[in-house]
């Protein structure tokens, strides 16, 4: 016998969930943009997609991997995976990077 599962995606959930981890980033001064980008920024999140979050720091000597998951802690039960990106100001060269700020959507600046 075959089954079906069927998973949905409640985008205004994740949306409202978000929104509140962007707040506590907020209160960290360190943290100067977050950027949203990618298929949910796009709107076209289906069911398996995660959200791409560029994470702009004033400055921050660790390595990169280092920064994720210090920063992965803010996700922590936001109901879908996330590709975080914590780049300082200096290293926003890159092309992914470039892409971000060029096609996401900026949900908080100082």
């Amino acid at each position: 016998m075959t089954s079906v599962t069927v998973f949905w995606l409640d985008a205004d959930l994740v949306r409202e969930r978000l929104r509140a981890v962007v707040e506590r980033l907020a209160d960290d001064q360190n943290v100067l943009r977050v950027v949203l980008f990618g298929s949910f920024a796009e709107g076209r999140a289906v069911p398996g997609s995660d959200l791409d979050i560029m994470i702009v720091l004033a400055h921050d000597e660790r390595p990169l991997l280092e920064r994720v998951s210090a920063y992965l802690t803010y996700f922590s039960g936001i109901g879908i995976g996330v590709d975080l990106f914590p780049y300082t100001a200096s290293e926003l060269g890159n092309p992914l990077a470039r892409r971000a700020a060029e096609t996401g959507t900026v949900l908080f600046s100082r």
